[in-house]
């Protein structure tokens, strides 16, 4: 989906991908059912409404419609086999001026979690063993993170450029898992908080953040 924003706006977005959110369900082309972790539903694009960061757009693209807390045990993560990509046209010629390029990677968590049965060691096939609070929390049987891309020009042959985060450089960034309960996550606000990361974008003077 295109959108057109100024250039000197693109410097302060905050990026959003949001695997389940509360909105449309949009299953209704039929190629994609046989997809869903790349099924894209809805984008938004506004204004910041937070104090201080009116000059500020917000991107939101939302993927994996039709989820909930019920759906376990291996949950929504995204599929690090696809490309994810938010396309900016700033010139209205329909045609992608800036892309934003999204990875993912999933990665269980050393050597896996395991449980006592019957007095052995067993490795569990579920996504978590307890409740969750934390960054990569030591409950979690899976860790998901992801990278993101600036795109200048055409997404396939501009030039491209890694978003970094705004304190370290780091270019990998922790994905924290879905919202799957009250039983698993008390304050899942909280937890999903420590997520947000201060980046720095490839040609912009201005900081953005990113959450997924």
């Amino acid at each position: 989906m295109k959108a057109q924003m100024t250039r000197s706006a693109l410097a302060t977005a905050l990026l959003c991908l949001a695997a389940g959110a509360q909105a449309s369900s949009h299953r209704e082309a039929p190629f994609i059912t046989t997809a869903p972790k790349v099924d894209a539903t809805d984008f938004y694009m506004f204004r910041s409404y937070e104090t201080g960061r009116d000059g500020m757009v917000t991107l939101i693209a939302n993927y994996l419609p039709l989820q909930d807390g019920y759906g376990g045990p291996n949950y929504f993560s995204l599929d690090p086999n696809a490309l994810y990509e938010i396309h900016i046209d700033n010139t209205g010629d329909a045609k992608e001026d800036v892309t934003f390029q999204f990875r993912f990677k999933n990665k269980l968590a050393g050597d896996g979690v395991n449980l006592t049965v019957g007095g052995k060691s067993v490795n569990i096939p579920l996504i978590q063993a307890g409740a969750v609070s934390n960054v990569k929390d030591a409950n979690l049987q899976l860790n998901e993170s992801y990278s993101v891309t600036v795109v200048r020009g055409d997404r396939r042959s501009g030039t491209a450029q890694a978003v970094a985060h705004a304190t370290g450089g780091a270019t990998s960034f922790d994905k924290p898992v879905d919202n799957i309960g009250k039983k698993t996550i008390a304050d899942y606000a909280g937890y999903a908080a420590k997520h947000v990361y201060p980046i720095n974008i490839p040609g912009c003077n201005m900081q953005g953040k990113v959450f997924v």
